[in-house]
């Protein structure tokens, strides 16, 4: 079956306003049967407390299934800059039922910062599909830790899953050498910039062998800080 996915980390609200509709309209021009979003906030300093952007986002598209998991509370990660009820994580849309979700908090370096998980559901389709949502931590040797850890989870439910996200992997080799027995990469098939600013590439879409990507886009339209990904695969 083919699927056309779409991933974007959204930036929370920085400039969100003026972001708002494009990231809307993309969203409604590629209609992907799937979409993942990172830095998806519930900030109660731009909307209600529980009116997060992915249920804000979800009342113009109009997904009949998605789930967000509040990954981070911000008030407790950083006192010193948030004062207020802030949490931040990944959300996942779907046009197909979601039959299980799994929120699966990483484990978090004495040195790190940030706080990170793995949103893991499962979709009905004509087949069943896993999709992991990522998002790891801003370290080149902590996001390295975070996907290994990824790895095992996927090895201990033996599951082939989609893994999809800002993986804020610096070396696009070292996630080739991780992951190329077991997944073919959106990099490996197409090279692109996804951090323009910085000309790196932060965000990837990994899929199972038996799959293959049929096409790959990293446009910038000026989303976000990041390009998003938008990939037709046949799995």
């Amino acid at each position: 079956m083919k699927l056309k996915l779409v991933s974007i980390n959204i930036w929370n609200y920085t400039n969100y306003q003026e972001r708002r509709s494009k990231i809307i309209n993309f969203i409604k021009k590629h209609n992907p049967d799937i979409l993942v979003l990172q830095e998806v906030r519930d900030d109660v300093d731009f909307n209600e407390k529980g009116n997060n952007q992915a249920k804000q986002i979800n009342e113009e598209i109009n997904y009949p299934y998605y789930e967000f998991y509040e990954v981070t509370d911000k008030q407790k990660e950083r006192p010193e800059k948030y004062n207020r009820h802030c949490k931040e994580g990944t959300a996942i849309f779907s046009k197909f039922p979601i039959t299980k979700v799994e929120k699966i908090q990483l484990t978090k370096q004495p040195d790190d910062r940030y706080t990170c998980g793995n949103l893991h559901v499962t979709l009905q389709a004509k087949k069943k599909i896993d999709i992991i949502g990522v998002h790891f931590s801003n370290s080149s040797l902590f996001s390295l830790l975070h996907m290994i850890e990824t790895l095992k989870y996927c090895r201990d439910k033996k599951i082939k899953p989609m893994i999809v996200g800002d993986f804020n992997f610096l070396h696009p080799n070292w996630l080739y050498d991780l992951t190329s027995y077991e997944f073919n990469s959106s990099y490996n098939f197409k090279k692109y910039i996804s951090y323009p600013s910085k000309k790196e590439t932060l965000d990837y879409i990994l899929i199972p062998k038996k799959s293959k990507f049929v096409s790959l886009l990293c446009p910038d339209e000026e989303l976000s800080d990041h390009n998003p990904l938008v990939a037709e695969i046949e799995y």
